[in-house]
């Protein structure tokens, strides 16, 4: 263990990320958009206390209150903003009802959402119109890409109150999130980000969008365990966003006299959190964190762009072609192709997987996604396949 410890503090740049990856030994795995491996640092955390929690009395709440609070200080950090602004959740889903569920809203006010968005983001606004009549309205798109002349129409047209979008989307197309904030500032409309699919590799400040809310997940890029993930608050939203979920922790409570109940909430984000916190997910997360801080985002992102560049030119003279909005403004760490004849991308996907290399498939088109612990080899293997069962097909 203490060999990996070493392997980790000693991490110089990204080409050294692979050794912490075992995940690269038994496949090629190209597929972070869907879920990312543990590294080998996140595993000797997780194991060191879990071995130790099983053996000895860790006194586990002054353990998780220690360790959220170091863990929320990283996540500003990553994410620029202020340490009593985040929110430790189990889930993006759980982070946008957060804003949902608690946000003052009137029965008849408008929501929109892209009609290209993950149902993460558009099943609570659904729920929100069964429960307290709000309205949704959809903004159109075209292979998920999303044009910023239709969504200030839509807000305009439709007087929206809350705009909910993914900073990148599943399909790929990564949306400017500094213009649409303006346009919602402009027109009195809150924005809700998911960023689930780019915290950790593309870079983000929260503060210079002005957004108005963030929810994130952890078990994608952020290569951390299910069931913990953030979401951001900014201090001018608390006054709009009533908590919904109340635990003991979400309030200012005597530990001496917990039977003087008094509905007192916490002044940061703990007020909006479930009380008992994911001790292993917390651990995990912290671990993926501290990888990212060390890399700098900017290289991550520059990292995953060119093996992304060398995806495309090796498929530039075959039966491929590149899906996604290759523009500065719009380029993400998701890439989405697809043969010349779409109808064969299925059958291409699930050939290529037999042979131990994996991506995504995902509404008809192939969806490739590498992570800092994937080279050009994997770039190369994936597109070898890519050529000989296209010239099967």
């Amino acid at each position: 263990m203490n060999e990996i410890k070493e392997l980790f503090d000693n991490i110089k740049s990204i080409e050294d990320v692979r050794k912490l990856f075992p995940i690269t030994q038994s496949c090629v795995y190209l597929d972070s958009a869907h879920y990312s491996q543990f590294s080998l640092e996140t595993n000797r955390r997780l194991t060191e206390f879990i071995n130790e929690f099983t053996h000895m009395n860790v006194p586990l709440g002054s353990f998780n209150e220690n360790k959220s609070e170091t863990l929320k200080e990283k996540i500003a950090k990553l994410i620029g903003a202020n340490k009593n602004e985040i929110i430790l959740t189990t889930s993006t889903s759980h982070g946008i009802n957060i804003f949902a569920n608690g946000l003052k809203l009137n029965r008849g006010d408008v929501v929109a959402f892209p009609d290209c968005e993950f149902p993460a983001v558009v099943y609570p606004w659904l729920n929100q119109e069964k429960l307290r009549g709000i309205r949704t309205v959809m903004i159109p798109s075209d292979r998920g890409i999303i044009k910023i002349e239709d969504i200030e129409k839509t807000i305009k047209e439709n007087d929206v109150k809350v705009l909910a979008i993914s900073s990148v989307e599943f399909l790929g197309f990564r949306n400017d999130l500094n213009t649409i904030s303006k346009i919602c500032k402009e027109n009195n409309c809150y924005l809700l980000v998911d960023a689930i699919q780019s915290t950790g590799v593309c870079p983000m400040n929260v503060k210079e969008i002005d957004m108005d809310f963030l929810a994130a997940g952890s078990q994608k890029w952020m290569m951390s365990p299910c069931g913990v993930g953030f979401s951001y608050i900014p201090e001018r939203m608390k006054k709009v966003v009533q908590p919904t979920f109340i635990g003991t922790a979400s309030i200012n409570y005597d530990f001496k006299n917990f039977l003087d109940y008094k509905l007192n909430f916490r002044e940061d984000g703990t007020a909006y959190e479930n009380s008992t916190l994911n001790t292993l997910g917390m651990i995990g997360m912290e671990s993926s964190i501290d990888l990212f801080l060390k890399l700098g985002v900017e290289n991550i992102f520059s990292y995953i762009l060119n093996l992304q560049d060398i995806f495309i030119e090796e498929l530039k003279d075959s039966d491929y072609r590149i899906e996604s909005d290759l523009s500065s403004k719009h380029r993400s760490n998701i890439l989405l192709f697809s043969h010349a004849d779409k109808s064969k991308n299925e059958y291409i996907h699930t050939e290529i997987e037999k042979k131990n290399i994996f991506f995504s498939y995902r509404e008809g088109y192939l969806r490739l996604s590498p992570h800092i612990f994937n080279n050009e080899e994997d770039i190369l293997a994936i597109t070898k396949e890519l050529k000989k069962v296209s010239d099967g097909c």
